[in-house]
């Protein structure tokens, strides 16, 4: 369609319009879809013209394509479906790998086609985006509402888990080499952890048979790591999170933090709660650091020995003065408190158990300092990613997953927590030479 026929046809939509909202009531969100509807029209109609107008970027027979040499096979189909809910073609030029199995297509690569599959870059990305939200039934739908034509569910589950299993969740190549360097006051490290519903997966065992094992639930460790100047305003953040063993966590957040700046900061919180896991990390990785134990998990245990006493209503009593004084970093009084008290409770044992919890973390305990040096009480940061990052996407009703699909959303979702999804979509060419002629 030529730009005068379009330029008519806006005019004649526009009049129907009119006339419609005239004559038979039509409102302003049907007005809208019909735009939009003709608006995806044009806009597929322009990128055919785009792809069609894009050039080869290797046109010689023979070419050296990174360490491997290429050679001229013949002319294919490309076809996918755009943005706009159309669907754009061309065909292009193919190479067939000399080194190894496979086929090079400089175009697709020229246009960030070789990341994708079947549908446009930009589509996927917003399938991706939407996916590694929501559940996949829930993001088609809103998806289709908000572009203004329909996807499936199968769709987008397939695009955010195939994006998934190329997304880099490693510290060491996703966060970039700049933020070493960055200066900052204040680091902030928190971890926790949480779990998420697994099917357990038998060897031999697929299909959906595989889908009738029963769920186990997996730990998945979080860390969250702030940088803040000296004002007090963040002005940068990381997210990692890891299934498996505590050593793989503990090397995660070990990496994270020296490529976030570690080195570079004046100085280094660590924040979490009474796990010893957790502590091994700071000991292991963040020996200088200001430790701090979590103030509401503190709280938590501090309530589980007021429970305990006979007199419930003195129990209550003492649960708000100690928790007032441990914010106030008298934790030595508190201990005492407690020690005196041991022979009131009910089950004296489980009352020693936490008293041995406070002293064993109490010079993780000093929050009136933590306040006055603008540092955190709580792990709410990490806590909050714990539900966002993982309870929100992985734990809803219903839900179970396999392992690797598991993984797979996770790094798209962390991908786009920090911002990396979108750039991934951007062509990376690789740079070739030209073979000489035998």
């Amino acid at each position: 369609m030529k730009a005068e026929e379009l330029v008519q046809r806006c005019e004649e939509l526009v009049n129907e319009l009119k006339e419609a909202v005239e004559r038979e009531g039509l409102g302003l969100i049907e007005v809208e879809k019909r735009v939009l509807g003709f608006i995806n029209s044009i806009g597929s109609l322009m990128l055919q013209e785009v792809v069609e107008g894009a050039r080869e970027p290797l046109v010689n027979n023979r070419a050296y394509v990174g360490e491997g040499e290429v050679r001229y096979l013949d002319e294919r189909p490309m076809s996918f479906r755009n943005r706009f809910g159309g669907v754009t073609r061309r065909t292009r030029r193919v190479y067939r790998y000399c080194n190894k199995s496979g086929c090079y297509y400089p175009l697709d690569e020229k246009l960030g086609l070789d990341k994708v599959h079947g549908f446009s870059p930009l589509l996927t990305y917003l399938q991706v985006l939407y996916g590694s939200t929501r559940p996949f039934e829930e993001s088609a739908k809103l998806l289709g509402e908000a572009i203004g034509f329909k996807l499936c569910a199968t769709a987008v589950q397939r695009n955010t888990e195939e994006v998934g299993a190329v997304l880099s969740d490693d510290p060491r190549r996703v966060i970039e080499a700049k933020k070493r360097q960055t200066r900052c006051a204040t680091m902030v490290v928190e971890v926790d952890g949480t779990t998420s519903p697994q099917i357990h997966e038998e060897p031999g065992i697929g299909g959906r048979e595989g889908l009738k094992q029963p769920t186990q639930w997996k730990v998945c460790n979080v860390v969250t790591i702030q940088k803040f100047n000296r004002g007090g305003r963040q002005i940068d953040q990381w997210t990692g999170a890891r299934y498996g063993s505590g050593v793989v966590f503990s090397e995660h957040v070990r990496q994270a933090a020296l490529k976030m700046g570690q080195l570079s900061a004046d100085r280094v919180a660590f924040v979490a709660d009474g796990l010893p896991t957790n502590w091994q990390i700071q000991m292991d990785h963040f020996p200088g650091a200001i430790c701090i134990l979590d103030f509401y998990h503190a709280s938590e245990h501090l309530g589980r020995l007021c429970d305990l006493f006979t007199d419930q209503a003195k129990g209550r009593q003492l649960f708000a003065q100690w928790r007032h004084m441990l914010r106030q970093g008298e934790i030595l009084q508190v201990l005492s408190d407690i020690r005196g008290r041991l022979h009131q409770l009910s089950d004296r044992s489980l009352g020693v158990r936490e008293y041995r919890y406070f002293l064993k973390n109490n010079k993780r305990m000093q929050y009136d300092q933590y306040r006055e040096q603008g540092l955190p009480m709580g792990s709410g940061k990490v806590e909050g990613s714990c539900k966002f990052v993982i309870g929100k996407r992985f734990k809803g009703s219903g839900m179970r997953w396999m392992s690797r699909d598991n993984q797979r959303v996770l790094r798209a979702r962390l991908a786009t927590l920090n911002g990396r999804l979108e750039p991934h979509f951007r062509p990376t060419p690789k740079s070739f030479s030209f073979a000489v002629a035998a």
